[in-house]
């Protein structure tokens, strides 16, 4: 019984690691627009960061 109750939580977190990879693999996060292109609405800005 104490092996049981030494062994739930590390069941437990096992499981919870698959979930979270099974959801990475068919929820995939949106890939993080890349920083280095310009805005496309900021082109005839004339203020130096941008639309502003």
């Amino acid at each position: 019984m104490i092996l049981l109750t030494l062994l739930l939580p590390v069941g437990m977190m096992a499981f919870l690691f698959a979930a979270d990879a099974l959801e990475d693999l068919f929820f995939p996060r949106p890939a993080a627009p890349d920083e280095d292109a310009p805005a496309s609405d900021s082109a005839g800005s004339p203020h130096p960061d941008g639309a502003v």
